[in-house]
C-alpha cells in the first residue's frame, strides 16, 4: 500500500490507505464494466442521474434499443450531470481482485455500481453507506473527502427513509481526510463513514463495490418475516398470552444458514484474459472539452 495524498493534518492516518491494482486486475474491473454495458437493453432500467445531490433520473428519456449509451453519456456529462449504472455484473476475477487488494473476502462482494462524473462535479452530497465500499478508480482523477462523522453499523430497513445516511442540505461536516486517486487506485470506505467525491478531470470513472458479510440481524429479520406470515402471531392478545405464544414460536423456528455470495458471479474460463483493457465508452470521455 502507498500513503494516500492528503491535505489534512492527520496525514499519518492509515485507515484510508490507497492500494494499487495490478494492470491485469484493473483490466478485469474494466472487463466487467464492458460486459455489462454491451447489453444496452439490460442497463436501461439500471441508470440513475445526479447533479450536486439532486436526483434527475425521472427526466431520463431513452429512444431505441441500442447505440444510445455513448451519445447520451457525452451529452449528460457536457451538461454537468453524473451518470450511475447500477448493478454492473460481477465476474469471478473482479471479485478475486477486490479480495487481493483490500483483504475483504471475495465472497462478500454483492454489487458493483459504475459512477461516471464530469469535471468538477459532485454527484452526491456527503453520505454514508450501510455496507463496506471498495472503490476501484478506472479513469481520470478524483478527490474523495472522508468526514469525521460515522454511524455505527447502519443497515437498510425496508420501507423506511434513509435520511440518516445523508447529510442535511447545507450542512458542513468536519473533514478527516482528503484522498486523490487516479486509474488503478483502490481504497476502502468503512461502513457508516460519511464521504463525498469530486471529479478533477474532464471525465472520472470508478466502481463502487459493495461488500457485506452475513449479519446476525439478517437471521432475526428472517424470523420476523416468518412470524408475520402466521395469522395466530398477528392476533390481539393480552401481554402474558402474547409473550407465551411468541416464545413458543421462537423455540420452533430454525432459520436455514445464509450463504455467500449473495449475488451470482459470472464464471470466467481458466486462463482467460480480459477482452479489453479500455472502457468501451472512453471515446465519449475524450470528446469532452479538456478530455
Amino acid at each position: 500500500m502507498r500513503a494516500a495524498v492528503s491535505q489534512e493534518p492527520n496525514a499519518g492516518d492509515t485507515e484510508f490507505a490507497v492500494a494499487r491494482a495490478s494492470a491485469e486486475e484493473l483490466a478485469w474491473f474494466v472487463d466487467a464494466v464492458n460486459r455489462s454495458l454491451a447489453d444496452e437493453a439490460r442497463i436501461k432500467g439500471r441508470l440513475a442521474l445526479f447533479k450536486e445531490g439532486v436526483n434527475l433520473t425521472d427526466r431520463l428519456r431513452i429512444e431505441g434499443e441500442s447505440g444510445w449509451f455513448r451519445p447520451m453519456l457525452h451529452d449528460l456529462l457536457a451538461r454537468g450531470v453524473s451518470v450511475v449504472v447500477n448493478d454492473i455484473g460481477l465476474t469471478a476475477p473482479a471479485c478475486a481482485a477486490v479480495g487481493r487488494i483490500t483483504g475483504i473476502p471475495a465472497e462478500w462482494v454483492f454489487q458493483q455500481n459504475l459512477y461516471i462524473t464530469p469535471e468538477q462535479a459532485k454527484g452526491f452530497v456527503a453520505h454514508c453507506d450501510p455496507h463496506i465500499v471498495a472503490v476501484a478508480h478506472l479513469y481520470g482523477r478524483k478527490e474523495w473527502v472522508l468526514y469525521e462523522r460515522t454511524l455505527d453499523n447502519p443497515v437498510e430497513i425496508p420501507n423506511e427513509s434513509d435520511s440518516a445516511l445523508v447529510a442535511k442540505p447545507g450542512e458542513e461536516l468536519p473533514v478527516r481526510r482528503r484522498v486523490l486517486v487516479e486509474p488503478g487506485d483502490c481504497f476502502v470506505i468503512p461502513r457508516g463513514r460519511f464521504h463525498s467525491a469530486r471529479a478533477l478531470t474532464a471525465g472520472s470513472v470508478h466502481l463502487a463495490i459493495g461488500c457485506a458479510g452475513i449479519r446476525p440481524v439478517d437471521y432475526v429479520w428472517r424470523m420476523a418475516e416468518a412470524a408475520m406470515a402466521k395469522s395466530d402471531l398477528r392476533a390481539d392478545l393480552d401481554p402474558a398470552a402474547a409473550l407465551k405464544r411468541a416464545k413458543a414460536f421462537a423455540e420452533t423456528i430454525a432459520p436455514a444458514p445464509l450463504r455467500l455470495p449473495r449475488n451470482p458471479v459470472a464464471k470466467v474460463g481458466k486462463g482467460a484474459r480480459p477482452d479489453r483493457a479500455r472502457l468501451s465508452f472512453e471515446e465519449a470521455l475524450r470528446a469532452l472539452p479538456g478530455g
